[in-house]
């Protein structure tokens, strides 16, 4: 039977013109969404957890792969007010968390290649020309108030282009835009986007959180403890999707139906044919609005 009792509220997300510069750019920031307290509390975490590797080595780029199940602060990063309602606007109730990783870069680190954050051979692009099947949440730890200071560095549009020769290597590109901002923004950037990271020439440490949601059919990257998954609310639960009936990531059961409480989550004719009822996304609705 699905939860019909479902009260907790999608959370906000994209304005429209906050879409329309992430749909042109496919990269916005917003400055100020963590708390100084919050961002104090996760660089905690994070150098913390990063102690505990063996191989941690704080002279150089250190990345840890599937952070939130790894630390008890990182739990609510899973389905956050903060960011969580910007990858439900796109995926809606078949929203699912595939990556969390923690990237340390002190002075000195090294420097990457240009890339997306996708597959290359094909990209996602062929298969979604407009919205990105994979939408990558940076939750920035550190005060870069210039470049050359391990940036984020991306060129502006390129989601929307086919790649060529020069994506490649590590030069600088003239289109390029070099991200600067305090401690406690948050950046939300498409799959697609061509970006590299600046050198860190700085004497400060840079520590980011990436957190990052796709349609649930997309393979997922990790599996998680039992003990881990029984402590989760509900919507982490249905987040996370660990299922092991495959089938299940294509059709969701009843009970995960839906995932947040909306003015379109609870008009089915039917409880029991609830979970197979059409259920349009937030970006869908907002394409069917008439002004």
């Amino acid at each position: 039977m699905s939860d019909r009792s479902v009260t907790r509220k999608a959370p906000p997300g994209f304005t429209p013109d906050l879409w329309r510069e992430f749909a042109e750019d496919g990269f916005v920031t917003i400055p100020d969404a963590i708390g100084q307290a919050d961002v104090q509390r996760y660089r905690e975490a994070a150098e913390e957890l990063a102690s505990a590797y063996d191989h941690y080595d704080p002279e150089h780029a250190f990345r840890m792969a599937n952070i939130i199940p790894q630390h008890e602060a990182f739990r609510e990063l899973v389905d956050h007010a903060r960011h969580v309602g910007f990858a439900y606007d796109l995926y809606g109730d078949q929203l699912q968390l595939v990556q969390s990783d923690l990237f340390i870069r002190p002075p000195g680190g090294v420097v990457n290649h240009w890339h997306i954050d996708g597959p290359r051979a094909v990209p996602y692009r062929v298969f979604s020309p407009h919205l990105p099947l994979k939408l990558r949440f940076g939750y920035w730890l550190t005060d870069l108030p210039e470049p050359r200071m391990g940036n984020y560095v991306y060129v502006p549009g390129s989601h929307r282009e086919d790649y060529a020769e020069e994506h490649s290597g590590n030069g600088v590109s003239d289109r390029q835009r070099v991200i600067c901002g305090r401690a406690g923004t948050l950046s939300i950037a498409h799959a697609n986007v061509w970006h590299r990271i600046d050198p860190n020439e700085s004497d400060r440490t840079r520590i980011t959180i990436f957190i990052t949601y796709a349609p649930s059919w997309l393979n997922g990257y990790y599996e998680y403890p039992k003990e881990w998954l029984d402590g989760l609310n509900r919507e982490q639960r249905i987040i996370v999707r660990p299922y092991t009936d495959g089938e299940e990531f294509i059709r969701p059961p009843r009970e995960d139906l839906p995932l947040f409480a909306d003015e379109y989550a609870l008009d089915s004719p039917s409880e029991t044919d609830y979970h197979k009822i059409r259920r349009f996304t937030r970006y869908e609705r907002s394409l069917r609005t008439v002004t």
